[in-house]
């Protein structure tokens, strides 16, 4: 394949959306086209290469080598092509190309400050714009952004990156949560000797945060008085809250969130053991220059904390604060 083509654009991205469902069968319903098409068109782009790109029959879909490679390659080549296609509209003044956003879990729930409303005001504006919504790690926003394969990004970011533009946006209040049956949640008032008795869940973030939490175990029949080596690590609110309604652990969660789990009780802490987290939306320095994200950033710093029973002392307040 010494020139890309129209043609070759389009096997790819069937390629894509196979390795993605783990199979033809699974791409035929994505992409709306029949099995015998996309195995004539995946024929004919393995043809075009001069290499299989996957294993396919009884022993069921599996990428080969070259075909992880191939696709690693082309997520670079479509963030180009969105990144063109961005391109145009900012020079033509229409509205017409990609927003690729990326969100930490569980906004849904966060009323006060209402991601969805943002996403539908700007969709009313820009209804020729295509958005690409994805929930994405914390630990890995903003490497996404910097290698340009998401626009912006929203999440919690207590230190910044060069090269990074960070739009503050609210504090999420963090506490202590646990399953209603866990032997906490019967606790008038939870200190630090008694928490570390429990099984405590930690996020990257809080093991930088508190410097009483401790990577690894206590050395064997030893107590350590002054530490608390977590039981389990997680990256997502909801493993979080998984972890947590199995009635083994407690952790940290966002307050609006726990809020929304009536299954879950919030524990009697001290100030010790409650934070605020900063919540930004980050895009690179000088991507304003793109006609779309400065829309959507627009729309973004528009949208003001809605008051209600979570803001103000509760969970969310503003990032000044």
């Amino acid at each position: 394949m010494r020139k890309l083509h129209d043609i070759d654009l389009k096997l790819l991205r069937g390629f894509q959306a196979i390795a993605e469902a783990g199979g033809i069968a699974g791409a035929q319903v994505t992409l709306n086209v029949s099995q015998s098409t996309l195995s004539t068109q995946l024929a004919d782009l393995e043809a075009r290469l001069g290499f299989r790109l996957c294993r396919r029959g009884r022993g069921g879909f599996a990428l080969t080598d070259e075909g992880q490679q191939l696709l690693d390659a082309m997520e670079d080549l479509f963030a180009a092509a969105d990144r063109f296609q961005n391109a145009t509209a900012t020079i033509s003044g229409e509205m017409r190309g990609v927003l690729r956003i990326g969100i930490m879990d569980a906004m849904l729930a966060n009323h006060a400050w209402p991601l969805p409303d943002v996403l539908g005001r700007f969709s009313a504006r820009a209804p020729h714009t295509h958005v690409d919504l994805s929930l994405v790690s914390p630990a890995a926003m903003e490497g996404l952004v910097l290698d340009g394969k998401r626009d912006a990004v929203i999440g919690p970011f207590p230190e910044k990156r060069a090269g990074l533009s960070y739009l503050p946006l609210f504090q999420e209040r963090h506490s202590l949560y646990a399953a209603r049956h866990h032997p906490l949640a019967q606790e008038e008032a939870i200190t630090f000797d008694t928490l570390s008795r429990h099984a405590l869940i930690v996020t990257a973030g809080e093991m930088r945060r508190f410097p009483f939490i401790r990577t690894g175990r206590a050395k064997s029949g030893a107590e350590d008085r002054e530490n608390i080596y977590p039981a389990a690590t997680v990256d997502q609110m909801e493993t979080h809250a998984i972890l947590i309604r199995s009635g083994r652990f407690v952790g940290f969660l966002p307050d609006y969130y726990g809020a929304s789990l009536t299954d879950l009780a919030v524990l009697p802490t001290g100030k010790e053991l409650q934070y605020l987290s900063p919540i930004y939306l980050v895009s690179r320095k000088g991507g304003d220059d793109n006609l779309i994200l400065r829309r959507f950033l627009k729309d973004v710093a528009d949208q003001p904390l809605i008051a209600g029973p979570l803001t103000r002392g509760g969970a969310v307040v503003p990032l000044a604060e």
